[in-house]
C-alpha cells in the first residue's frame, strides 16, 4: 500500500516542488492544504502515514495544528518543514510530539533521505536545528552524574547521534558494523528511558552527557 503523504503549507511553490521530489522516488502527494484549519480537515479525512507541516500557517500556527493533528489522527507521524530556524521554536514544536523538524533549503536528496526515515519510524533533525534545540535547554540540565549509566562509547555515539549521523555511518567512524551500533543505540535508549534518536540526544543533554 503506497504510504499517503500531505503538505500544510501556503505557498505553491514547496507544493509543487514536493510534488516533484516526490514523484521522482515513487511516492505521492496525497493531499494539501494552505491553511491550518483545510489542514486539519484534510488529515482527518485522509488518516495519513506523514503530515509536513509549516510553523507559520495563515490562521494559526503550525504548532497548534500538531497538537489538534494529534488528536484526529493519533498514528499520523508529524514533520515540521519550514525555513525557521528559531531554537524556542524547534523546542516547541518537540514538546508538540512531531517526529521531524526538516529545512527547506536541504537539498532534494537528503530531504527525501529524511521524510523517508520518517516514514520508516525514525525520528529525525536538520543537524543545525539540533543544534539550537541542544542549546536552547542547556541552561535546564540537571547536571545528573552519568558515570554510572553510559559508557564512553555511549557518550561517543550519543554525539554522532546528536551531529545526525546514521547508524550505518556512525559504525564506519568507529569501526563498528551497523548492527553492533543498532544495538548500542537501543541500549542507549533503554538506560536513559527514551524512545528514540530525538529524546535520547535531548535527555543525555539535561543530563549533562553532551
Amino acid at each position: 500500500m503506497t504510504e499517503r503523504i500531505v503538505l500544510i503549507d501556503d505557498h505553491d511553490l514547496v507544493r509543487i516542488g514536493l510534488e516533484t521530489l516526490l514523484r521522482e522516488h515513487g511516492l505521492e502527494l496525497a493531499g494539501h492544504a494552505s491553511t491550518g484549519t483545510g489542514g486539519l480537515a484534510l488529515v482527518q479525512s485522509l488518516q495519513p502515514d506523514l503530515a509536513l507541516v509549516d510553523v507559520r500557517l495563515p490562521d494559526m500556527s503550525g504548532i497548534e495544528l500538531c497538537k489538534s493533528v494529534r488528536k484526529v489522527s493519533p498514528s499520523t507521524r508529524l514533520a515540521i518543514l519550514t525555513a525557521c530556524v528559531d531554537k524556542s521554536v524547534v523546542y516547541t514544536c518537540l514538546q508538540a510530539g512531531v517526529q521531524g523538524y526538516l529545512l527547506k533549503d536541504m537539498p532534494g536528496e537528503e530531504l527525501f533521505r529524511s521524510i523517508r526515515m520518517i516514514l520508516d519510524g525514525k525520528s529525525v533533525l536538520d543537524p543545525t536545528v539540533t543544534g539550537y534545540a541542544l542549546n536552547w535547554i542547556e541552561s535546564s540540565k540537571e547536571g545528573h552524574a552519568h558515570e554510572d549509566v553510559l559508557d564512553l562509547r555511549d557518550v561517543e555515539i550519543l554525539r554522532l547521534m546528536a551531529q545526525g549521523y546514521t547508524n550505518q555511518e556512525i559504525g564506519k567512524r568507529l569501526h563498528l558494523s551497523e548492527n553492533t551500533v543498532k544495538a548500542i543505540v537501543n541500549e542507549i535508549y533503554r538506560r536513559l528511558d527514551v524512545k528514540n534518536r530525538v529524546e535520547a540526544v535531548m535527555e543525555a543533554h539535561q543530563r549533562g552527557l553532551l
